[in-house]
């Protein structure tokens, strides 16, 4: 008899309890690690000028963590928005730019979506002055 045969011999019986077994392992092990487990909970540290001219580039900063980022909204105050896609990241950081065209005071908000967490935010408030 070959072995390419369809009525070759089944494995050992060990061999198919070692297989069985591993095959638990993996189910157990599988169900150890969560998605919850993954990244931290979800934070946002927003950072901004108290005070700015109007024409002026003015900088907030950011810091978020997360599980699983799905991006950050950025709204100025005056109208404007901005989005920065995070495509399932655990952190980012770095600076968003925007110029004013009237003096007046702007709450900045930065809105984060997390696929696990959900979503947080911060803003902060600039006093944006004539020239």
């Amino acid at each position: 008899m070959t072995r390419n045969s369809p009525s070759a011999p089944a494995a050992p019986a060990s061999r198919r309890a070692r297989l069985a077994l591993l095959a638990c392992l993996f189910a157990i092990a599988a169900g150890c690690i969560t998605d919850d487990e993954i990244g931290t909970p979800l934070s946002v540290e927003l950072i901004g000028p108290e005070t700015g001219l109007v024409g002026d580039q003015l900088s907030v900063l950011y810091n978020v963590s997360g599980r699983s980022l799905t991006g950050i909204i950025f709204t100025w105050g005056d109208g404007a928005t901005d989005s920065l896609a995070t495509v399932g990241a655990q952190t980012a950081s770095g600076s968003m730019q925007h110029a004013y065209e009237m003096p007046g005071l702007f709450t900045v908000t930065a809105r984060v979506e997390d696929a696990v967490e959900g979503v947080a935010s911060a803003e902060v408030l600039i006093n944006v002055q004539g020239r």
